[in-house]
């Protein structure tokens, strides 16, 4: 058991050094979300994720943090643990096997869904993969839990089910990050969010440039709101921030 902690605390130590720009505990928070196998995100995404709700809440923005598609839940226990307690954090997710894509998804999406079917789909280092596993909203609850992370009292909420179903905001929103992979969820999230998001407020897309589906209808919207806002892919995600056209 010791030495299983020492390895686990040496691999959170050597991840923890090869981040530039953030601080040292926040490092060893994206070094521990990573050791336990709690998201795919590399390292520089989940920093990006973490830099841009640190600028959001030092900005003083107002709105909602959002995620849609949580796995495991480690980028949204991430952002629960940089936002202020009095700022909501509202999660969707489906809790369970991942949708099916539809007619306006691409190859490699239709493909990676086949595996994901036929079982064959690995997990985060030797771990069950997340979609196989028999109650993932227990999962993501226990894993907040084990990061001290108090959902009522940090207003954390998890909302289950389909995007198309149960995400309908109404509120301003300051942060949110779209990792709902294929086409038609990430569209809706695009529809439904982005005019509710504040100025200076940003959408972080994981799957841009990884899935063809999210990049197709990212780019399709895109496309209609021109001139609203500015775009920033350093990190490997697609991080869309909103400005204001008029000026």
């Amino acid at each position: 058991m010791l030495d299983g902690l020492k390895r686990v605390a040496g691999r959170i130590a050597g991840r923890a050094g090869r981040l530039h720009g953030v601080s040292a505990q926040d490092r060893m928070l994206i070094a521990r979300i990573r050791a336990e196998n709690l998201t795919y995100l590399s390292e520089k995404k989940l920093a990006s994720l973490l830099t841009t709700a640190r600028a959001i809440e030092a900005a003083g923005l107002p709105g909602t943090f959002m995620e849609a598609g949580c796995a495991l839940g480690g980028s949204a226990i991430l952002l629960a643990s940089v936002k202020s307690d009095e700022r909501p954090l509202e999660v969707y997710d489906v809790f369970g096997m991942i949708p099916a894509p539809t007619q306006d998804d691409t190859p490699d999406v239709h493909e990676r869904y086949q595996i994901i079917l036929r079982g064959e789909s690995a997990g985060i280092g030797d771990d069950l993969y997340y979609g196989y596993q028999r109650d993932l909203y227990e999962t993501v609850q226990r894993n907040f839990a084990n990061f001290g992370i108090r959902l009522a009292q940090q207003s954390v909420s998890l909302v289950k089910g389909l995007v198309q179903d149960t995400l309908q905001p109404s509120d301003p929103i300051a942060l949110a990050h779209i990792d709902v992979d294929w086409y038609e969820p990430v569209m809706t999230c695009l529809e439904r969010i982005f005019p509710q998001l504040v100025v200076g407020g940003s959408i972080i897309l994981d799957d841009y440039h990884d899935w063809g589906g999210c990049r197709k209808a990212t780019d399709e919207f895109l496309r209609g709101v021109m001139g609203s806002f500015t775009l920033d892919d350093r990190a490997g995600s697609l991080k869309v921030t909103k400005v204001d056209h008029r000026h």
